[in-house]
């Protein structure tokens, strides 16, 4: 990282090298020395002498801290000089305890893309004595519906684990009922997992809410055999 300084105050950074930058605020400063994208390699750079312009590295000290209950907030910065003159800015950051409720903002936001995955799986369900592997994903399911609706009968069709099924439109209608119902049982688990974080009265309740559970084989009820 690396900081402009003018006249000893702060004017750029901390930034990753880029001489675009630095140079067009050198050309705002009416100072002429400009960098090359090499210069990184010769930092620390005095630009000006008579303005005390420096391209420095720059140092910065963050406190240890526990991410899940405190943030970094702003620095204080200090030029470093050896000899009088400057060689580094060092950078310190204050650690602040963040509130319940933004505890609870981040950790929700966790909730909806797990749901999401929950929503796109594939279940087993049993048709005609075969087990086949049938996708829950709003592509695969509205593909399954618009079969329904355009040409109801029986149809061949071949499922992702590549088994072949005549399947009937009572067999049809299961196979979307079953997705729904997965669909549903992630959305269901959106809204609990919404609600226990919700209710945690501590930062520390919130992170023992938990989000993903070990994983476990999906698989559905079979469709019941017709009399």
């Amino acid at each position: 990282m690396y900081a402009l300084i003018h006249n000893s105050q702060l004017i750029l950074g901390p930034i990753q090298f880029n001489y675009r930058l630095i140079n067009s605020d050198l050309e705002e400063l009416d100072i002429e020395s400009r960098v090359s994208p090499r210069d990184y390699e010769n930092v620390p750079i005095e630009l000006d002498s008579a303005t005390e312009t420096f391209l420095l590295p720059v140092v910065e000290i963050i406190p240890p801290y526990d991410p899940r209950f405190q943030g970094v907030g702003n620095f204080e910065w200090n030029i470093i000089r050896e000899d009088n003159i400057p060689v580094r800015i060092e950078m310190s950051y204050s650690i602040n305890d963040r509130s319940l409720e933004q505890i609870k903002e981040e950790y929700r936001r966790q909730v909806v893309p797990i749901r999401k995955e929950k929503e796109n799986t594939t279940i087993e369900i049993e048709l005609n004595g075969s087990n086949v592997l049938v996708s829950t994903s709003r592509e695969d399911r509205l593909s399954f519906v618009s079969k329904l609706m355009a040409s109801p009968g029986t149809h061949n069709f071949k499922f992702i684990d590549g088994t072949w099924l005549e399947i009937s439109t009572t067999e049809l209608e299961y196979i979307i009922s079953q997705i729904d119902l997965k669909v549903q049982e992630a959305f269901n688990w959106e809204y609990q997992k919404l609600q226990e974080i919700d209710a945690c009265a501590t930062g520390e309740e919130v992170y023992n809410v938990v989000l993903r559970e070990p994983e476990q084989v999906e698989k559905s009820n079979a469709l019941p055999t017709s009399n």
